[in-house]
């Protein structure tokens, strides 16, 4: 098959980045033994050609044209010249009105990969949520759109689009490219003399954007509760974020007397980030919202388990206490009681630490998430709709 990904987000593609989707998916679907390009956005006049090298098969990304309107990206004619070269057309997110000139201009089944979901908890989703409403209202009346089948990445993302009147839903995850992590562990000085104490300290970890979706403060009042009932606890931090919400952070570790118990670095080179899911004991990600959440597939294959939040990606990757920790309230007494009560179980840890490991090796690659796509791509190629729920 000819398989060809549109990325409907209208910022350029930056390949370099550690896991950029679409490339990961490409990849995977090459390794499989079909033939996969990739459409991002330009901000130029101008279409531009660029090879991805990859060792089976290059991947061309067709930098495209376009405009971006209210974060909806519209390509221009150039997109349209090209897809009848491909069997499959994938695009992404099910309010993008790029897709709709898609429906009309694709000869082929068209498939969306959709992630986002709506969480009356956090304030940031709530201008995509009005969004969501106002598209519905003037354009989700399309039946044929509602039949196209839909891939999402997480359970809340399916539970998302059935209320809006999508049938045809098979929730594929994201998966982890494992060639990222082919490049040699770096070990940064600076965090090796974190790990030189002589006594049994252990380790909490949070990666990730320092802001309040992520809820810094709240894990950083966790952890004091957890550091009052023992000493020998230390929690690295390594984000960085908005100033103002930043100082707040600082503020509060310093009026909670935690500045010798808190490491943080504003950012590590990718290289160096193995290292530290090596030698923790615990991932804590208290996040209010997460499409699906790289991190923590990160650090489930590194064999590091995770305490997390009920959200998109933890709904579908985490079985509670057997690869990792779900906690649906923000308590943090019951926060700072389940992080200690494992944290001094070795064999609870080793535990989890070994299914995580399992799940991501197993179902969370994108060698493995690319084979669920194919399978409903084969199906829908032989007629056969038995795949579509």
């Amino acid at each position: 098959m000819k398989i060809l990904l549109i990325r409907m987000y209208p910022t350029k593609m930056l390949t370099n980045n550690y896991n950029v989707q679409e490339i990961g998916l490409a990849k995977a679907f090459i390794k499989h033994g079909h033939t996969c390009d990739i459409v991002s956005y330009n901000g130029s006049d101008k279409l531009e050609t660029k090879v991805i090298k990859n060792n089976n098969h290059d991947i061309i990304n067709y930098c495209i044209p376009g405009k971006n309107r209210l974060k909806n990206c519209f390509y221009n004619d150039e997109l349209f010249s090209m897809i009848d070269n491909y069997d499959i057309i994938q695009t992404e997110e099910y309010d993008q009105l790029q897709n709709l000139k898609l429906l009309k201009k694709v000869k082929k089944q068209l498939y969306i990969y959709h992630g986002p979901y709506y969480n009356k908890f956090n304030l940031y989703n709530i201008k995509y949520y009005l969004k969501t409403i106002l598209y519905d209202l003037l354009f989700l009346h399309n039946k044929s759109y509602k039949k196209l089948t839909a891939f999402s990445k997480s359970y809340l993302a399916e539970l998302f689009l059935r209320k809006k009147g999508f049938k045809n839903i098979k929730t594929v995850g994201v998966g982890l490219d494992l060639d990222k992590f082919c490049v040699p562990c770096q070990k940064n000085g600076d965090i090796i003399n974190l790990f030189k104490d002589g006594r049994k300290i252990k380790y909490l970890l949070y990666i990730g954007k320092i802001e309040p979706r992520r809820d810094t403060l709240f894990l950083i009042k966790v952890f004091s509760k957890i550091v009052a009932e023992n000493n020998d606890v230390r929690l690295i931090i390594v984000g960085n974020g908005k100033q103002k919400y930043k100082n707040k952070c600082k503020k509060l570790i310093k009026k909670l007397d935690l500045s010798n118990h808190i490491f943080w670095f504003d950012a590590l080179d990718q290289s160096e980030i193995p290292y530290l899911y090596q030698k923790c004991s615990l991932f804590i990600l208290p996040t209010n919202y997460e499409i699906f959440g790289m991190v923590m597939l990160e650090a489930m294959y590194f064999g590091l388990p995770v305490v997390t939040t009920f959200n998109g990606g933890s709904s579908s990757v985490i079985t509670n206490d057997v690869n990792g920790i779900i906690i649906k309230n923000k308590s943090i007494k019951k926060w700072s009681d389940v992080i200690s009560n494992i944290l001094w179980q070795d064999e609870k840890c080793k535990y989890l630490s070994s299914n995580a490991q399992k799940t991501i090796n197993d179902s969370f690659t994108w060698d493995a998430i690319s084979e669920k796509f194919l399978k409903v791509y084969l199906s829908d190629m032989m007629g056969d709709s038995s795949e579509k729920e």
